[in-house]
């Protein structure tokens, strides 16, 4: 797994998916990871969401050993979504990673994980407004003397 190079749980300096994206109410990602543009072996389709309780974090973890200061920005990816307007997108996304292995001497290079994707985003349903009761005035009762 690569190491974690964030400090916060997602880019913009927040701490959950809530603070993050106030306007949705879930973010359901399914995706498969591949090792490199050649990779067509048929990989497990993993799936997390906030409703699901396991999107805690903005970044999906990358699973390439030599790979450091990686994974996959869907933190990023959903921001650019609300930006665009759009509520579903599937693509490929690279890992933000470089590898670091003992045969890579020219220096660090790029990892080549990345995952095929589909993300569905749900917006937060508007609460009905309370209704506003007025009090009604009470009668003046007075004591009778």
């Amino acid at each position: 797994m690569s190491e974690k190079y964030r400090i916060n749980a997602f880019f913009n300096g927040v701490s959950s998916f809530k603070s993050a994206f106030p306007d949705l109410s879930d973010a359901l990602v399914e995706w498969r990871e591949l090792r490199g543009p050649e990779d067509e072996r048929p990989a497990d389709t993993r799936k997390t969401g906030y409703r699901r309780g396991n999107f805690t974090q903005g970044m999906l973890p990358c699973s390439n050993p030599t790979c450091h200061e990686g994974g996959y920005q869907i933190d990023r990816l959903i921001a650019d979504m609300l930006a665009q307007e759009e509520m579903e997108r599937e693509g490929l996304l690279l890992c933000a990673g470089r590898e670091m292995g003992d045969e890579t001497r020219r220096g660090p290079v790029r990892c080549p994980h990345r995952i095929a994707y589909k993300l569905v985003l749900s917006k937060r349903e508007e609460p009905e407004k309370p209704k506003r009761f007025r009090r009604r005035r009470r009668p003046n009762r007075g004591h009778a003397a």
